[in-house]
């Protein structure tokens, strides 16, 4: 048993040092040899489905608009996208080198879609640490004895004349409200349908309490949001204002013992209201058992 279990172990390493295609919607994308995306996606019927029909929901009020993609990976995203006809201009930010690599190789299927090797945050600033990636995502070892340069957001958006932007999708294992506040400019300004990843532990690890930032986003003009399971499911949607319903929200995810380890939350702005209820009344059809 151990001898298997060893080349069981030898193999795993083995087939993650080579590069692979996976199909992620209907495209091929180029990635190391453990990356989950594709059993995900086989797995879970509606895993990363969610965001791909927000996208097609937006298109009803705005025809033209762009989708800033940040923590874009290898480029899925933008595969699920196109994969339902969403063709919108896309902005894939990715700063893990070799994750950018294959986003690269990944975009020349693609039209309208533009890379940027970046890492994000609240501040522009030099900090110490280093990337380290595993099975398809990637995290900060401050111990590494390297500097990563960090960006807002808002001015890699002047940088690269980012058209009018609709939806902001943000997705970095813990970093997603500094990236978010770092984007308050663009936020103000386009007042895009935010969708992004709230792990109450990663955000515990980088001194956190998600509640205040989705009080300084109420604070923006933002109203209603949806929450979703990890797996891409439906939970319930509320508003802003909401406080006690958004802290039992964020103490369920308080650790890991809940029946999932984080949720996708999808906000929207007081502005576009009529657009939200829209899309609460469409996922909730979608989601009704047959």
């Amino acid at each position: 048993m151990g001898l298997r279990r060893r080349i069981k172990e030898w193999k795993k390493k083995k087939r993650g040092k080579e590069t692979v295609q996976l199909q992620v919607g209907n495209y091929k994308l180029f990635a190391n040899g453990l990356h989950p995306i594709q059993d995900y996606l086989t797995v879970f019927k509606y895993y990363s489905r969610n965001l791909p029909r927000i996208a097609k929901y937006i298109e009803v009020k705005y025809p033209n608009y762009a989708i800033v993609d940040v923590g874009a990976n290898i480029g899925d995203t933008i595969a699920l996208l196109r994969s339902v006809d969403v063709n919108q201009q896309v902005y894939l930010i990715e700063g893990e080198p070799s994750y950018f690599q294959l986003l690269q190789r990944n975009l020349v299927q693609f039209t309208k879609a533009k890379s940027i090797e970046t890492f994000l945050g609240e501040e522009n600033t030099v900090q110490e640490g280093a990337i380290e990636s595993n099975e398809g995502t990637a995290r900060v070892n401050p111990n590494a004895g390297k500097q990563i340069t960090i960006k807002k957001l808002d001015d890699v958006a002047v940088e690269n004349n980012f058209d009018t932007v609709k939806l902001l999708k943000v997705d970095t294992d813990g970093f997603d409200f500094k990236i978010l506040r770092g984007a308050f400019d663009l936020i103000r300004k386009d007042k895009p349908v935010l969708f992004f990843e709230y792990d109450a532990v990663y955000l515990k690890e980088q001194n956190e309490h998600g509640t205040q930032t989705l009080t300084d986003l109420h604070g923006l003009g933002y109203s209603k949001a949806i929450y979703y399971d990890n797996y891409g499911k439906m939970l319930i949607s509320t508003t802003l204002d909401n406080q006690q319903q958004l802290e039992q929200l964020h103490t369920y995810m308080g650790n890991r013992d809940a029946a999932f380890p984080y949720y996708d939350v999808c906000l929207f702005h007081a502005d576009d209201d009529a657009l939200a209820d829209e899309v609460i009344a469409k996922e909730m059809a979608f989601y009704k058992p047959q």
